[in-house]
């Protein structure tokens, strides 16, 4: 009987402090980062309201979310449009600050291994290994709950 091996396409996404692996369906676009219109009485994690394509979409940092400070933004900030997974007709997209040009990795239990489950972490599904260097599993439906759970950020999207 042989083992059976599967592999997701990954990005590995730098943020400040670490990495995020995402299957890469899971990421819409990479863009420039590009500055968002404010929130008022806004959540620290939330950066504002960026309009891609048409579509308003809430920036966040990753950072902020896990009780860390917002980074200061560079040359080498980027954003991720994500596609939300809720189904949710007003939230069809979020976006997160990251800190450099992802890389492309067929993701398997050759080179992910898990660290943690319960990290403690807002926003944090697991740490992990990815190749030896660790790397953060983000809770997309914890995000996306967190933005459709504030009444500035729902106001700031007009939901």
């Amino acid at each position: 009987m042989s083992n059976l091996s599967i592999s997701v396409y990954s990005l590995l996404i730098p943020i400040s402090d670490d990495a995020m692996l995402l299957p890469n369906a899971s990421v819409a676009e990479l863009i420039g980062f590009e500055q968002s219109a404010p929130l008022q009485n806004g959540p620290d994690w939330c950066l504002g309201i960026l309009t891609w394509r048409g579509v308003k979409v809430p920036l966040l940092s990753f950072e902020a979310v896990r009780g860390n400070p917002v980074v200061d933004i560079d040359k080498n900030s980027r954003i991720a449009i994500l596609n939300a997974l809720g189904g949710n007709p007003k939230l069809p997209f979020f976006a997160m600050v990251t800190q450099g040009i992802p890389h492309l990795v067929q993701a398997n239990q050759s080179i992910v291994t898990a660290v943690a489950e319960d990290t403690g972490e807002e926003g944090v599904s697991r740490k992990i290994l990815v190749e030896g260097e660790p790397a953060l599993i983000p809770d997309l439906d914890a995000l996306e709950a967190m933005i459709l759970g504030d009444a500035s950020v729902c106001a700031g999207l007009g939901i």
